[in-house]
């Protein structure tokens, strides 16, 4: 081969490199950027075709040096020797499957294999003109914490009662149509087992965009935590515990699907889009309500796909005007004890609806009207759930008057697996029949003998630390709703209960840890510190450019 031949194979050659190296670059620069201290998000495809280009980078590399003793001289040229250590450790970080984020199975207390044993019997004799439908799955975890078969089913079972999820031709009354903006009401103020479960979100959001119109609306995952919410929690309530809120969302790249925290302009008074106000905030009543003893608030905002979003009035076009009906929230509260009102559940989870004023001490005046019904006041006089999704997978059952470790925080240690999702149109009727039928058996079978605060039918407030007791707040907004025209009860002989119990699995553990009442909590440490990821990765790509530039220099320095 003539000197000109090789010379210009020796160019194309670099040229080569110079591409694969640049696109490595960027995309160990993406992986930075996207997981971020999170190493589960390197499951994402998008992540694992960056994950992949670096490698061919590293193979291309790898192919270009002749021999160890090629290299010693490259890190010799470049003067920096230490650079080997961290190219053979790389290499073996990149060329193995460390970056896959293997399920994490060193659960301490909590036993997948072994759910709270509960018995749940179907009620099909309420009048189904005056009735209250509750449905029921049990069992609804399967591999890996997908819900999907249970989502499913739950809402198979909705429409085998008329009740169906869709909105299409056929079913005109359906409750999401394809081209709606879909509010997923979560909890986003506590970490842990305290928020709603993100594999039963994901789950909805799959639901939706199946839409069998063909989903061309938007979902906006929301919440305010008055201050403490999140959307991206390190240690959330999955079944890997580390999935929030926005990996949950990062996982549907092809759909208008975002998160938003109300925290981040709750101190932000705004005017409605029809006054021309386009800021992001809330809007506040300037009437006090003296029953429930609340000033109705609630937020607007512009979505990151530029959808304009008044919680009340709907969605705000500049030549239509509002759309009032395009608007669907569902509710996805999680089942659990509070120290001050009982039970936290769909009715209570309306807190994270209000700006969260503070008038009185540190707590949100807001806080306070929960009491008087206050929750109820906000869904009539701004916008109520088309449906409610009660998480009821991992619970708190731990009493106040019994426990250190009664909710609304709930650790990994201190919840129980039921393994339930629940939904019904009926907030009230559904908290009333979940706190009977799964958080006092759970409690019992904590060995718990005294919860009175988590009994829907005890009036009094069973410690001197309650606000109110959950019979009378859930009653008082029960009385609300219903004057309001919205079909409620407390009275389990006006619901009917639908009940479907999926095939078990079985989930690898390597404990069986039973959690009693004796309080134990427990933590984890998770397989990846989290800044780990960030760091292999961007050490790789140094690593990586710095051998290119070395080869690159040598190959140009040879005569």
């Amino acid at each position: 081969m003539s000197d000109e031949c090789e010379s210009h194979n020796d160019s194309t050659h670099r040229r080569g490199l110079w591409r694969i190296g640049i696109i490595a670059v960027a995309s160990a620069l993406w992986m930075a950027y996207r997981s971020g201290g999170r190493p589960s998000r390197i499951r994402y495809p998008c992540q694992q075709a960056a994950l992949a280009n670096i490698q061919a980078l590293q193979v291309a590399l790898l192919a270009s040096i002749p021999s160890l003793a090629s290299i010693a001289s490259t890190m010799r040229s470049l003067r920096t020797p230490a650079i080997l250590t961290l190219l053979v450790v790389g290499s073996a970080v990149v060329t193995t499957d460390s970056f896959a984020v293997t399920p994490n199975y060193s659960f301490t207390s909590e036993d997948y294999d072994v759910r709270v044993p509960i018995t749940i019997a179907p009620i099909t004799s309420a009048s189904p003109e005056s009735a209250s439908d509750i449905f029921v799955v049990q069992n609804s975890t399967r591999a890996e914490g997908s819900t999907d078969d249970a989502v499913s089913t739950l809402f198979e079972m909705m429409s085998g009662q008329d009740l169906h999820f869709y909105q299409t031709e056929s079913n005109e009354d359906g409750l999401i149509a394809s081209d709606d903006v879909v509010l997923l009401k979560v909890n986003g103020q506590w970490s842990y087992r305290g928020g709603t479960n993100t594999d039963l979100l994901r789950s909805v959001i799959r639901m939706i965009i199946d839409h069998p119109d063909g989903f061309t609306g938007e979902i906006v995952v929301a919440d305010n935590g008055q201050g403490l919410g999140s959307m991206d929690r390190y240690y959330a309530n999955s079944f890997y515990r580390n999935i929030s809120f926005q990996e949950a969302v990062d996982t549907f790249d092809s759909h208008n699907i975002s998160t938003i925290l109300w925290d981040d302009f709750r101190d932000m008074e705004v005017e409605d889009f029809d006054q021309g106000d386009y800021a992001a905030g809330y809007v506040l009543s300037d009437e006090w309500n003296p029953e429930t003893e609340i000033y109705v608030s609630y937020p607007k905002f512009t979505t990151a796909y530029g959808t304009y979003v008044s919680f009340m009035k709907g969605i705000w076009d500049d030549s239509t005007g509002f759309n009032h009906d395009r608007l669907k929230v569902i509710n996805m509260p999680v089942l659990k004890t509070h120290f001050r009102y009982g039970v936290t559940g769909c009715v209570k989870h309306y807190m994270g609806v209000p700006k969260g004023e503070i008038l009185e001490g540190t707590t949100p005046h807001e806080h306070f009207s929960i009491a008087l019904g206050g929750m109820a006041t906000l869904m009539v006089e701004t916008r109520a759930p088309v449906l409610n999704i009660l998480d009821a997978i991992w619970v708190n059952a731990r009493p106040t008057e019994s426990s250190t470790n009664a909710g609304p925080s709930t650790s990994y240690g201190t919840a129980s697996w039921t393994d339930i999702i629940t939904a019904s149109t009926d907030p009230v009727g559904l908290d009333y029949w979940a706190s009977k039928n799964i958080l006092i058996p759970t409690a019992q079978h904590l060995d718990y003998t005294v919860y009175n605060s988590i009994d829907p039918d005890y009036e009094p407030t069973s410690t001197g630390i309650m606000d109110e007791s959950f019979h009378n707040y859930l009653e008082r907004s029960m009385l609300i709703l219903r004057n309001a025209g919205f079909q409620v009860t407390m009275n389990q002989s006006e619901m009917n209960v639908f009940v479907e119990a999926l095939a078990d699995v079985f989930i690898p553990t390597t404990t069986t840890t039973t959690t009693t009442a004796t309080d134990t909590t427990t933590t984890t440490t998770d397989d990846f510190p989290q800044p780990l990821v960030t760091t292999v990765v961007i050490s790789v790509a140094a690593v990586a450019v710095l051998i290119f530039m070395g080869l690159v220099r040598r190959k140009s320095d040879a005569p």
